[in-house]
């Protein structure tokens, strides 16, 4: 059986600026559809999704997540862009250093940095839900837990949207992500070094263990990037979906005021329901099936997470936004093998920052009309404008 046709480009401004409709299409035209407009496949039901991102040996990762080759070669050398063994050998490295029992004596400075921002938003009353809430917690974790300068602060976020924005590999987003990079490049040249990185930091981490790990010290910057990029989009988009949906339905955000001990389902459900990386793509290393639908080798696929975690045969009523839902299955943050290294750090990050302003603030409402931030790979807000009532 062939992949049904969908005409419309994944990529295109209208797709992204209201993507839901369209993912609903995709999964209604099949289990595998065909995107002529961007020379792949993709798998937008949650099952075929899933088969996607453990059949690892079929769907590989090592080849680059973009649907450029030409971007792919620069990609090269990051777990993202990794498979089985060297995947493993990488996360190795970056990925214990964040795994729950290393991140705890991390929990007091994540908790006073929400609480003080809670306080000094609440006293504000109107605020960018983007800018002033969203972005700061996850800013100040990443430079103080890696160990980097203070002078590339301001710039992280561009970089890291660039970097989101090259997994297409030829729209004019794509092109232009090349430019800002070149400011992430620079900015490690100089302060990623061993004797630039601040003592104790994570990426400190990278450059003593590398060796016994078998990587060389270019290869050891490279991996810093892990930590970089994946770390911050990810959980601003969440922070921010976080503000937009207590402002759309005050009844839940009742409940998280009535009964604390829902923050963390609360979490889960804001990351379904967001999916801050809509998809990824994979290389097709062999001549394979999904569904009966045939794919051939050298194709590549996309797994679409986001419509995935809007599939109406898994949940029931999923556009309804609901704190008690049972959604440890979502796919928000990955699934199997490349399963997203710092979720613990970001779930830390996301149940203080809501628990924080769970204690002083009444209501949410938006205050003006939310603007979508336009990148090939992460649904966020570019600016949400919002109003707290006091508690």
């Amino acid at each position: 059986m062939k992949a049904t046709e969908y005409a419309t480009d994944f990529y295109a401004d209208a797709f992204i600026m209201d993507p839901i409709p369209h993912y609903a299409e995709m999964r209604a035209a099949g289990p595998v559809v065909c995107l002529p407009e961007n020379k792949c496949y993709a798998v937008a039901r949650y099952n075929e999704v899933v088969e996607v991102l453990r059949g690892a040996d079929r769907f590989i990762s090592g080849r680059g997540l973009s649907l450029n080759d030409a971007v792919n070669k620069l990609l090269i050398g990051n777990s993202l862009n990794s498979d089985s063994p060297d995947h493993e050998r990488r996360r190795a490295i970056t990925a214990v250093p964040i795994m729950p029992k290393n991140i705890a004596p991390l929990e007091t400075y994540i908790k006073d940095t929400a609480q003080g921002l809670a306080e000094a938003l609440v006293a504000l009353g109107r605020f960018d839900a983007v800018d002033d809430f969203a972005t700061v917690l996850p800013l100040a974790i990443v430079v103080d837990l890696v160990g980097l300068s203070d002078e590339g602060k301001g710039e992280m976020l561009k970089w890291a949207s660039a970097a989101f924005n090259l997994f297409e590999g030829f729209n004019a987003r794509s092109h232009a992500a090349f430019d800002d990079l070149k400011g992430l490049q620079d900015y490690l040249a100089e302060h990623g070094r061993r004797d630039a990185l601040k003592e104790g930091g994570l990426a400190q981490r990278i450059f003593d263990v590398a060796p016994e790990k078998g990587f060389s010290q270019d290869e050891a910057a490279q991996l810093m990037r892990d930590y970089i990029n994946p770390s911050l989009d990810t959980t601003v988009s969440a922070a921010g979906f976080a503000a937009y949906y207590f402002s759309r339905f005050p009844d839940q955000w009742d409940r998280l005021r009535d009964d604390p001990d829902l923050i963390p389902n609360a979490v889960e459900e804001i990351v379904r329901m967001a999916t801050p990386i809509r998809a990824f793509s994979r290389y097709v290393a062999q001549d394979t099936e999904i569904s009966e639908v045939q794919i051939e080798k050298g194709a590549r696929i996309i797994a679409v997470y986001a419509s995935a975690n809007r599939d109406e045969t898994v949940w029931d009523n999923p556009d309804r936004f609901d704190v008690s839902r049972r959604v440890r299955k979502h796919l928000g943050f990955g699934h199997g093998k490349h399963t997203c290294m710092g979720l613990h750090l970001a779930r830390r990050e996301l149940i203080n920052l809501i628990d924080a302003m769970r204690s002083r603030v009444k209501r949410w409402e938006l205050d003006g009309e939310p603007e979508v931030a336009m990148n090939n790979t992460i649904r966020a807000f570019a600016h949400l404008p919002v109003r707290v009532i006091p508690a």
